[in-house]
């Protein structure tokens, strides 16, 4: 261990194995992660922080050779892992490992249950439950530089330090309110590989003016999207450096036929067309020979008659009772996207998804169904069962 404040730095297979064997008796531990991912696909990681066990340490992935012992901790059913905003944490920790580490809970997540701010940030929780104000200056620091500074170190522990603090204060108030078991299955989904694996059939559904297209072009952008990501990921290169999306929407809108007619693109470089032209024209004709019916295609936009209209108007009065009710801000708990989603029975409403489905969701299904009313009182409305 190079250096030694109120942490470990642990740079080596020894002092690494050492550290969790003495974390390994913990119930829970908090858990970061410094990474860049400005050059690459896959994001490169640079650091990973954890305290627990009254040991706080900052671990060198650049140094280690043998991560199996924390690769144990990861995946160690006793000990729950506790991050904040955790999605890019568990997705780098899945593609370094290979499994994506459980049990865990995310305090952004407990947070939101509980009515704080919406997606509120790590220092602003840490700010409000502690009253400690931590440093903001080396946000944008190169993580992958050796040596770290004093300085920057301390910076990137203090992203766990006061974690569990947070974690032990939002745990008591989920408790005191009964809303601990809403978040079991959004908790459980984190820890799902599904979640972090890309589905490449639906790329395309991400391009920027990709509903211009239909169709054939329709297919030929769809294909092009997984040719880009197969090569993003072979190369270790981000999607944009290969092609752009407004050079998959261009290309499928045209459909080329030729060498000549792909360097016409204006927005297509010279050094593309060199590099891949001829597997672009291959994707264009492979989509041409596809039988039609297995085209992809957008999804039809359901719209809502007067009727329905005012059934959203009405839950959305019922969402905005429930969110005083559970001291929650509205905008937190639903839009009006999720309530139209939920009246026209579409599983992409959140509203029948993990907490917002206890605290609300469930609710307003029975009113949708009839097996609950509205009645006012005192200038108030409320739900009631029939």
């Amino acid at each position: 261990m190079s250096q030694k404040r109120d942490y470990d730095y642990i740079d080596s297979d020894g002092s690494l194995a050492q550290f969790c064997r003495a974390l390994g008796g913990a119930e829970c531990c908090a858990i970061d992660t410094e990474f860049i991912r400005e050059s690459t696909y896959y994001p490169e990681l640079a650091l990973i922080q954890i305290a627990g066990n009254d040991l706080l340490a900052c671990i060198d992935p650049l140094a280690i050779g043998d991560f199996t012992p924390l690769a144990g901790i990861l995946v160690n059913d006793k000990l729950l892992k506790v991050f904040h905003s955790s999605s890019q944490d568990l997705e780098i920790l899945y593609q370094k490992f290979g499994e994506v580490p459980g049990p865990v809970f995310d305090t952004q997540l407990a947070a939101a249950v509980l009515g704080y701010n919406h997606q509120i940030s790590y220092a602003d929780l840490v700010q409000q439950v502690t009253g400690i104000a931590l440093e903001k200056k080396h946000t944008r620091a190169n993580w992958m530089r050796r040596p770290l500074s004093g300085d920057e170190l301390d910076y990137a522990m203090d992203d766990v330090r006061y974690l569990l603090a947070v974690y032990e204060h939002l745990n008591q108030k989920l408790e005191a309110t009964r809303r601990r078991g809403w978040l079991d299955r959004d908790l459980q989904a984190m820890s799902d590989p599904a979640a972090y694996e890309v589905d490449k059939q639906e790329l395309w559904k991400r391009l920027k003016g990709v509903q211009k297209l239909k169709g054939e072009r329709l297919q030929i952008a769809s294909d092009l999207c997984q040719w880009r990501e197969e090569l993003a990921q072979q190369q270790n290169r981000p999607r944009r450096w290969i092609v752009k999306d407004e050079v998959i929407v261009e290309i499928a809108r045209l459909k080329p036929q030729s060498i000549e007619s792909l360097a016409g693109i204006p927005s297509l470089s010279d050094k593309t067309v060199m590099r891949h032209g001829k597997k672009l024209l291959e994707i264009i004709g492979q989509a041409a020979r596809m039988d039609a019916s297995q085209w992809p295609r957008h999804d039809k936009l359901k719209s809502m008659d007067s009727g329905q209209l005012a059934l959203g108007d009405c839950l959305m009065a019922l969402c905005r009772l429930i969110a005083d009710r559970n001291d929650i801000a509205l905008a937190t708990l639903a839009t009006r996207k999720d309530i139209d989603n939920l009246i026209l029975n579409q599983k992409s409403s959140r509203l029948t998804q993990g907490w917002r489905f206890s605290m609300a969701g469930e609710q307003l299904l029975e009113f949708i169904h009839g097996q609950s009313t509205i009645s006012v009182a005192d200038q108030s409305i409320r739900l009631d069962p029939k």
